[in-house]
Parts: structure tokens; sequence; C-alpha cells
């Protein structure tokens, strides 16, 4: 029965798996006990032997032997909290399945004083109009007034025990409260936890890691650690066929688990696509079934219903051959040394059709840790825009951009959710909300080396998905803002973002933009539709968007080039074009990527002709030269 203004279940949740983690931790605890012992038998053992290689071994020894010590303990203390932690929800359990039984038991009073004070006449005439929690005024009430006491009063009883009920449910969150606070209290618990509690998996696959010992651990287990850095040590203290038995378990998590370097993610979602690939044939399949029943059951009309299983399964088709092209195409790698070599397939970081989610990767791997390589100095993440989809996401700009970049940048292009698919629905700021915290996620995967960096661009709608990411917490040292629709939704500048507000920040977008450069908010204006316009933020310079061939000054303006065949006025155009290899916007990215040196936005000139305002593009100005900014 569903009640009105209940709570959630205060009992949620399994005390018996409780009890199993507890009981997990203690044999944990009990086995390293074990471990420490032999540990300090063979110390003492070579208490008589006086070799160098000895004398080099005891301090190694004796440090093991006090790691596994500390391990037991805080296993220990663990399982004591969590057993504990059972016991008070066991008790919470009992007491909230009585209030919900007293509960339940006032709102059906209800139901029953209710028709009592009302006859059937009565509740067809003015019933429907009254609230569970309403009482028929008295002044329309020609009956015993009595009744509508009674009623009154089981309404004010029900409500009594909703509360008691709800007031369980503050307990609850209150003991989940107190009893995370133990957690990270325990020595190693802590430092596996950071700032907040991992779910019971990650204690799992986190002592496992501290005992030295992968039997136990899951991948499961191990995303249930939450924290990137924290997965990539357990996946790392793993061997080979380990971590292959683990991709082969569960590709459809390793595949797209933040913290797994990007070889091990290639490998998993290699076997993804193999597997959706399956489901679509599969679909095909079922879809042929039913078009073949319902065009032998329909005597009209055949021609219609065929046409559209038709178009269904050229739909599944469609994706399988596009699946396949990312199993089978050919890439270009160019190593430190300059030399290249071919591969096949598509270096795929995320494939999630379920979340409408797919990533790549350009540029070099280290074929040890299947990482970037440590001589990798530029790490960019390309985020796109309004239209992106598991077939369509700007895969083609990251490769132009890595390729424009040299082979010491690497390039992600991500779309790790779903991305608008119309103008109309890029109204909407719930995308950008959505895919904020996945990429700051991703991003925090990333095992950037220490001497690079990570820069991260957003095209259009992908723009206000990067600013909201900035303020979720996403960590960069550059960002560039594509022609994006606004710095996201509610943000008012660069200070409102915790790791990024003092980085360089970037944004260009073309003169004559018809697609977001009338959807721009005004400086400070909070009410834009995706907040703060890139272009007049406080401390964000804005780069020129310039000529389609940068080679070439007489080349035509960015803003008067169709890309052939598009067919697209060129204010339209312009919004895409900017990604064109070779323009000066183009260029500017890889500045902006790289380090380099990019062309800071001409400011336009407006004169008066004939008596009316006339506007210049700045670089169509008599005086125009252009002025470069070294990128930080």
């Amino acid at each position: 029965m569903t009640l009105p203004g209940l709570a959630a279940d205060p009992g949620e949740g399994s005390v018996d798996g409780i009890r199993d983690l507890a009981a997990f931790f203690r044999e944990r605890g009990s086995a390293e006990r074990d471990r420490s012992t032999h540990a300090h038998s063979a110390l003492r053992a070579l208490t008589a032997v006086t070799a160098v290689s000895v004398h080099a071994l005891r301090p190694r020894i004796t440090v093991v032997a006090g790691r596994f010590t500390d391990v037991a303990d805080a296993a220990d203390e663990a399982a004591g909290v969590l057993d504990e932690y059972a016991d008070a929800l066991a008790d919470l359990q009992r007491r909230a399945a009585s209030a919900r039984e007293q509960a339940e038991s006032d709102y059906a009073s209800i139901q029953t004083r209710r028709s009592i004070a009302l006859n059937a006449a009565s509740e067809f005439v003015v019933g429907w109009s009254l609230e569970w929690d309403d009482v028929l005024p008295s002044w329309l009430y020609l009956d015993d007034p009595s009744l509508l006491d009674r009623w009154q009063g089981a309404i004010d009883d029900y409500r009594a025990s909703r509360d008691a009920f709800n007031a369980l449910r503050d307990e609850r969150d209150q003991l989940d409260h107190d009893t995370a606070a133990r957690l990270t209290g325990i020595p190693l618990i802590a430092e596996i936890t950071h700032d907040g509690v991992v779910g019971a998996g990650g204690f799992v696959a986190a002592t496992a890691l501290w005992a030295g010992d992968t039997d136990a651990v899951t991948p499961e287990q191990i995303a249930a650690l939450g924290d990137p850095e924290l997965i990539r040590q357990v996946w790392d203290s793993l061997d080979r066929a380990e971590k292959d038995a683990l991709i082969a378990a569960s590709p459809d998590v390793i595949g797209n688990l933040d913290g797994i370097p990007i070889g091990d993610r290639v490998a998993a979602n290699r076997l993804n696509i193999e597997d959706e690939i399956a489901a679509r044939e599969a679909e095909i399949e079922r879809l042929e079934r039913l078009r073949d029943a319902a065009v032998d059951r329909s005597y009209y009309g055949q021609g219609s219903v065929e046409q559209e299983y038709d178009d269904l399964i050229a739909e599944q088709q469609r994706l399988i051959d596009y699946y396949q092209g990312l199993l089978t195409q050919e890439i270009q790698v160019v190593d430190e040394t300059g030399a290249v070599r071919t591969e096949t397939g598509a270096r795929v970081v995320v494939f999630d059709p379920s979340h409408e989610a797919i990533a790549t990767y350009h540029g070099p791997l280290d074929p040890v840790t299947g990482d970037i390589p440590s001589w990798v100095r530029s790490v960019a993440i390309s985020v796109p825009g309004t239209g992106s989809n598991m077939t369509d996401f700007g895969d083609e700009r990251a490769a132009d951009l890595q390729a424009a970049a040299g082979p010491s940048t690497a390039v992600f292009q991500w779309a790790g959710g779903a991305f608008p698919q119309s103008i109309p629905d890029a109204m909407s700021t719930s995308y950008s909300h959505d895919l904020a915290p996945r990429l700051r996620d991703f991003a925090a995967g990333i095992a950037v080396p220490g001497s690079a960096t990570l820069t991260v661009l957003g095209h259009s709608y992908g723009g206000a998905a990067v600013g909201l990411a900035e303020a979720a917490g996403l960590r960069a040292d550059r960002v560039l803002y594509v022609a994006a629709a606004g710095m996201g939704d509610g943000v008012s500048g660069v200070d409102d973002f915790p790791h990024t507000s003092d980085v360089p920040h970037y944004a260009m977008m073309s003169r004559n933009d018809m697609v977001v450069g009338l959807i721009q908010g005004r400086e400070g204006d909070l009410h834009a539709l995706h907040g703060q316009s890139t272009l007049t933020a406080d401390g964000v310079t804005r780069l020129e968007t310039g000529v389609i061939d940068a080679s070439r000054p007489d080349s035509d303006d960015i803003e008067d080039y169709n890309v052939p065949g598009n067919g697209m006025p060129s204010a339209i155009d312009s919004h895409s074009s900017l990604y064109t290899p070779g323009s000066t916007a183009f260029e500017n990215m890889v500045a902006v990527i790289t380090g380099g040196q990019a062309e800071v936005y001409a400011q336009n000139e407006i004169i008066v002709a004939g008596g009316q305002p006339i506007t210049i593009d700045g670089i169509d100005r008599d005086d125009y030269e252009p002025v470069y900014t070294e990128v930080d």
C-alpha cells in the first residue's frame, strides 16, 4: 500500500549481508595475524645468521610483519563496527515494520470513517474533490457532526503514526552517518576512503589489496571503491592473468570504469562491442519474425506494416555496421621516435549503449602500462555538442586535433552520456547536469603523465557540460570553450569553480554564429539559459576564429565558409566549421592544447556611413595585425 507522506523505508538493506561482511573482515584479521606470526617466526629463525644479505632482509620482514598486524587490527575493528551496525539495523527494521503496520491501520481507518460519514450519494457529489486529509466542512454536512469529528480524528491518528515512522527514517540516516564516521576513523580504512566511505565491495577489494591476496576481488568490488586513484592501485596490484580474467568476467564494468588503464578498457570494450553486435543481430531476427507474422495476419496495408518493420531493421543494421567499423578500422600510431605503425580497431575507452555513452582515445600507448606514455606532454578531452550520439560523436575531430598537435599529444573524444538531439532539446539543462559529474570522474581517471598538461574542450552544448563539470570539481590545467552555449546552468563565472578558477580559460565563437550566439547570457546574468557567456566572462580570454586557411591571409573568413555538401547558410555552418583543420580557429585549439601561441580575438570596428552604423569584422579592418598570446 502506498501511503501519503511516508519516507523511504528506514529498514532497507540486508542485515545478513552486513554480518557477512563483518565475518569477512574478522576472517581476514585472523589470516593477517597468522601471516604476522609466520613473519616473526622467520625473523627469529634468522637471529643466528650474520650474512650481509640477511641483515638487509631483517628490516623488510619487520616492516611486513608490522603491516600484517596493522591490517589485522583494522579488520577486527571494522568487523566490530559492522556487527554493531547490523544489530542496530535489525532493531530498526523491527520497529519500522511495527510503525508501518500502525500507519497502514490508521490510514485504513480514514477510509472507513470517510465512508461512514459520506453516503454513496455524497461521495459521488462532493467526495471526488476531497484529498485524503480533507474533511467535509460542517456547514455542508447535514448529518451527525460527530461523524466528522471521528473522520478528522482518524486523519490526526494517521499523521501521528506517519510522523513516528518518518522519525525512524531520520534515525536511520543518523545511524548510517555515524557508522560511516566510525569506519573512516579506523587506520587503513581511512586511507582507502579519503573524503568519503566506499561501499561494502570497496572494503573487500581494499582489504585484499593490503593483504596481497586478490582471490576475493571481483570487478564489482573494484568498481565499488569509487575513487579512480584507488581503483588504479588495486588494478596495478594484479598480474596479467588476473586482469584478463576480470575483463573476461565483466567487460561491461571494466571497460567503463574510471581508473582502469586505457589498454585494458579498450580490450574490455572490444568484447562489449562484439556483444552489442550480437544483441543487434538477435534484435533483427526478432523484428523479422514479427514483420512476417504481421504481414501474414493482415489482408490490407501489408506494405505499410512491412515498411515499418523494415525501417526498424535498417536502424539495427546501421548500428551493427558502425560497431563493426569500430572493430575493423585502421588507425595510425606514431611513437616517440617518430616511427609510424598501423593498428586495427578504434581505441574505445567508454562503451555503454544503455547510457548512450561512448569515448575514444587518440595517441600513443605505453606497451608496459597500457596507458599514456611518460613522454607525452599534452593531454586533451574533447566534448562534443548537440546531436552527438553513439554513432556520431565527433571522433574525427579528436583524431584531427591529435594529428595536428603531434605524437607527444593524446586526445580523448568523450560523449559519456545522452546529449540533446535537436535545438529544442538543447534548451534543456538536464543533459548538462547529467553529463557534468561523469566528465569530472572520467578526467580524474586519466593517468596524466607528471610533466603533461590536461586541457578540456567543450563545443556548443558540450561547453555548458564542461562548465558544470568544473563547478562539480573537475581538475584541469586549461579549459577551452568552443562556440559554447554558456558556462553552465547557474554558473556566473570562473570563481564558481573549486579547482579551475585559477587556470587559464579560453573561448572562441564565430562572429555570426546563429546556433548558440543568440542564447548567450550577459555578464553576470544567472537567468541565461546556460549560464554566463563564455565570451564576456572575467578571466576568460577570447581567441580569434579568423579564416578557413590560416596559412593564407587572403582566405575566406570562417564566418563565410560553407562546408562542401552541407547546404547550410554560413551563419549556421560556422558554428562547427571552427574544427576545419588548418583554420585559424583549429590552430588556436591546437595552441591551447600544446601550450603554443594563440591568436587573440580582433575587436570589430563600427563606422557610420550614410547615417547608418556598419560593423567591420576585426580581421577585415584596415589596421588589422594578428595579436598572439602565450598559452600558459
